[in-house]
C-alpha cells in the first residue's frame, strides 16, 4: 500500500514537470506596470530554499537578471526581499522592453529549483472604474501604446472602438481569451484572481491620424454595457515635446528671428571680408616712385652744357650699365683728343 501512494506521487510530480527538475506553475501570474514606474511581482517558496533567482526567458544562465542566498539584494533595477514568509521582486524605472515572461526561482541552482512564471505587461495608462476615469496619453508617430482597462464584471464580447463606437465599427473584438489582432490593432483579455478582469489593447505604428477618442469596453459598444475611454494625442517624432504643438506661432517667430539674425552676419561679414581685399588689391597695383629721376635730369643737363661748348668736335656719349660715364673733347685743347672720364656717382 505504501509502495502504491509512492508511485501515485511519482507520477503525479513527472507530470507536473516540463523536462527539467523544477516545478511548472499551473498558471502564469500576470502583473501590469506604467512605463516610467515600478512593479512589484511576488514569488512563495518555502524558506528552506536559500538560493533565489530572478529570470526572464528562457532563463538560461546568461538570463539571470538577480539572485542571491540572503535575505535582499539589488542589481542595477531589479531586487528581492524575503520576509514576511514570502519572495517579492521588484523593477523600477520600467520600460516597454521590460514586457515579457520572467521566472522566480528558488534552489541550488536554476536545473535544480522550484519555480514560478510570470508574464509583466508594461502599459501606457491603467483605467480603473468607469468611463469618468478617462485619461490622455501621448505618443509619437511610430511609436505603440498599451492601454489596460479593468472591469469587476465579465461578458462573452470584448471590443476597441474609436470615436462614436457605433456597431460594427470596432477596430478589434474577440470572444475568446487568447490574443485577437486586426492589423495595427490587438486586444488580449485575462482574469485576475481575486481583483476581476482585465482588457488589454494596443496599436502599432502610431500616425497622427490616429489621435482621438478611443473606447475599450465588454459587450456591445452601441448599449449601457461596461466601457472606459481614453484621449490618444499622437505628435510628430521629429516634435521635441508635445506642448511645443499648442504654441506654432511663437515656434514659427522663433525660428524666422533666428533665420534673420544669421542672413545679417553672413551679410556683414561678406563686406568686410570684400572690404578688406579691396585695398589690399589697390596697395599692390600702386606705381613704384622714381628714385633716379633727379640724377638723371642732373647729367643729361651737364651733358647738353657741354655739348654746347664744343658741339662740332663732340663724340657720341657711352653709357654703362653699372655707373653712367661721359666722354667729350676738352674745349680749347690741343689736335690730340684728351678724354675725360666723368663718374656721375662721384660728382653726385
Amino acid at each position: 500500500m505504501e509502495v502504491s501512494h509512492t508511485l501515485i506521487c511519482f507520477f503525479l510530480l513527472f507530470s507536473l514537470q516540463d523536462g527539467s527538475t523544477g516545478l511548472v506553475s499551473a498558471q502564469v501570474s500576470v502583473y501590469s506596470g506604467i512605463e516610467g514606474e515600478d512593479v512589484r511581482v511576488e514569488c512563495s517558496f518555502p524558506s528552506y530554499r536559500t538560493r533565489k533567482f530572478f529570470c526572464k526567458e528562457p532563463c538560461d544562465n546568461e538570463d539571470v537578471l538577480i539572485e542571491t542566498t540572503g535575505a535582499s539584494a539589488q542589481s542595477g533595477r531589479y531586487s528581492i526581499d524575503d520576509k514576511d514568509g514570502g519572495l517579492f521582486v521588484t523593477i523600477t524605472q520600467l520600460t516597454k522592453s521590460d514586457s515579457g515572461r520572467y521566472r522566480c526561482a528558488a534552489g541550488t541552482s536554476l536545473t535544480q529549483a522550484l519555480y514560478k512564471d510570470i508574464e509583466i505587461i508594461v502599459v501606457d495608462a491603467m483605467l480603473d472604474g468607469g468611463p469618468s476615469a478617462e485619461k490622455t496619453i501621448d505618443a509619437r508617430t511610430g511609436g505603440n501604446i498599451a492601454v489596460r482597462c479593468s472591469f469587476t464584471e465579465n461578458k462573452a464580447k470584448k471590443y476597441l472602438c474609436k470615436e462614436e463606437c457605433k456597431q460594427g465599427d470596432n477596430l478589434v473584438e474577440t470572444i475568446s481569451k487568447s490574443d485577437q489582432g486586426n492589423g495595427r490593432y490587438r486586444i488580449r483579455y485575462t482574469q485576475i484572481i481575486p481583483t476581476g478582469f482585465s482588457l488589454y489593447v494596443s496599436i502599432e505604428q502610431l500616425t497622427q491620424s490616429d489621435s482621438g477618442w478611443y473606447r475599450c469596453g465588454l459587450g456591445r459598444p452601441d448599449s449601457k454595457d461596461l466601457y472606459q475611454r481614453f484621449r490618444l494625442i499622437v505628435t510628430d517624432a521629429l516634435t521635441t515635446s508635445p506642448k511645443t504643438t499648442e504654441h506654432p506661432e511663437t515656434t514659427k517667430g522663433v525660428v524666422l528671428y533666428v533665420r534673420l539674425t544669421l542672413v545679417v552676419l553672413v551679410i556683414v561679414s561678406s563686406l568686410s571680408v570684400l572690404v578688406f581685399c579691396r585695398k589690399r588689391t589697390c596697395k599692390a597695383k600702386k606705381p613704384p616712385v622714381e628714385t633716379q629721376h633727379d640724377f638723371v635730369t642732373e647729367t643729361d643737363r651737364e651733358y647738353d652744357d657741354i655739348g654746347e661748348a664744343g658741339r662740332s668736335r663732340s663724340r657720341p656719349v657711352e653709357i654703362s650699365s653699372v655707373h653712367t660715364h661721359a666722354r667729350y673733347t676738352r674745349p680749347n685743347a690741343d689736335e690730340t683728343d684728351d678724354y675725360y672720364n666723368i663718374d656721375t656717382a662721384s660728382n653726385a
